[in-house]
């Protein structure tokens, strides 16, 4: 009897232990944080995590495997020519970069806002338009209307209904859930932004290429709208184009506790005021999809802090205004980045099991852990 009851005391032990170690090996903490989670962008060129215009400095870079050279700005002939030399100045090869870029864009990547009834733009035009506004004329000298006739040209014609996505401070993830504008359409997956995004240029008065291509200038202290010239104003048409449903990917968890709306972003600059509220092609409905980063401190939900400014603010346009946090679509895409999140670790063994179902007609982890307790079992009853 003694053995018996032994036995059974055995094996219930044995089955606790073995839940145990299943449960803590499906949720374990990982030493590496993911602190570089993709919400904002990667890419330091044109946008920044902030969404200002970013440029570099004049000051040396650091060397590394595949050097960079910069050079005085009195060397300057023929930059573009020969060897690559790294600059702060105008991207090489602009024109043919845009051009090229405008065709691949309007033939190879169909599908956006675009139909078989959208107007094809003549690239050689658009460029001329991109051109005329800014060669020869000096950097700081631009402002808002600079641009005005090239954004004019490129979204003649277009709308982009209930399929409209804003983002500030979440550039790669914004751009993951948009999929190139398959999905949602960011401002860079229209045809006047996406010429233009990752490239860098500035005129350069009494010169034959009518382009600085040495050192564009970090900012204009004298004129605070030149550096939204391009950016403020590609903003601004984008958000006229949107209508129906429009969605804004913001970030609930950034770095200095820093707020989600901010009054300086481009978003609230730019986009939200000039939202159509009247009219065929009106915005009716705002959507918030407030991300939070796995490891990293909640910083404000929906309905706190400067989400409730952001709130008052659409809601004064008679706009709808909804939030959600961390829709579930988002977070598959943040874990997909950072797997071994501590938040992302019991979605990967739940995916891993419902995967096995799938592929065997079981769960590989459940059928091992079975089978030891069998084979256990076995060895107890072998022995007493």
């Amino acid at each position: 009897m003694n053995i018996f009851i032994l036995r059974k005391f055995l094996l219930v032990l044995f089955f606790l232990v073995l839940m145990t170690i299943n449960v803590k090996s499906s949720i374990k903490l990982v030493k590496r944080q993911s602190s570089n989670i993709r919400l904002e962008r990667s890419n330091s060129h044109s946008i920044n995590r902030d969404d200002q215009p970013v440029r570099f400095s004049s000051q040396t870079l650091k060397k590394n495997k595949n050097e960079i050279k910069l050079i005085p700005k009195q060397n300057s002939v023929n930059l573009c020519n020969g060897s690559y030399i790294k600059t702060n100045g105008t991207t090489c090869g602009l024109k043919e970069i845009m051009i090229g870029r405008c065709n691949e864009y309007q033939y190879l990547k169909r599908g956006l806002y675009l139909s078989n009834t959208t107007q094809i733009k003549n690239c050689s035009k658009l460029y001329e338009l991109f051109e005329s506004a800014a060669r020869y004329k000096p950097y700081c000298n631009m402002n808002m209307s600079t641009y005005e006739s090239y954004f004019q040209y490129a979204l003649a014609d277009v709308n982009a209904i209930n399929r409209s996505l804003f983002w500030s401070g979440t550039y790669t993830l914004a751009h993951d859930y948009s999929n190139r504008g398959f999905n949602y359409i960011t401002l860079e997956d229209t045809l006047a932004a996406a010429m233009a995004d990752g490239l860098s240029w500035c005129g350069k008065e009494n010169d034959p290429q009518g382009f600085d291509y040495v050192s564009c200038p970090n900012n204009c202290a004298d004129n605070i709208w030149a550096d939204d010239a391009f950016w403020g104003l590609a903003s601004k048409k984008f958000a006229e184009k949107a209508a129906g449903e429009v969605y804004l990917v913001l970030n609930g968890s950034r770095a200095n506790d820093q707020p989600s709306f901010r009054n300086d972003s481009f978003f609230t600059k730019y986009e939200l005021p000039n939202l159509q509220k009247t009219g065929q092609y009106r915005v009716k409905k705002l959507i918030v999809l407030l991300m939070h980063s796995p490891d990293r401190k909640v910083v404000e939900r929906c309905g706190e802090k400067s989400l409730i400014t952001l709130q008052m603010r659409v809601q004064s346009y008679d706009i709808e205004y909804l939030c959600k946090d961390d829709p579930e679509e988002l977070i598959l895409i943040m874990c997909n980045d950072q797997l071994e999140a501590r938040e992302c670790q019991i979605a990967k063994h739940v995916l891993r099991q419902q995967w096995d179902k799938k592929l065997f007609g079981r769960s590989n982890a459940n059928y091992h852990s079975i089978s030891f307790l069998v084979l256990f079992s076995l060895i107890i009853n072998y022995f007493l």
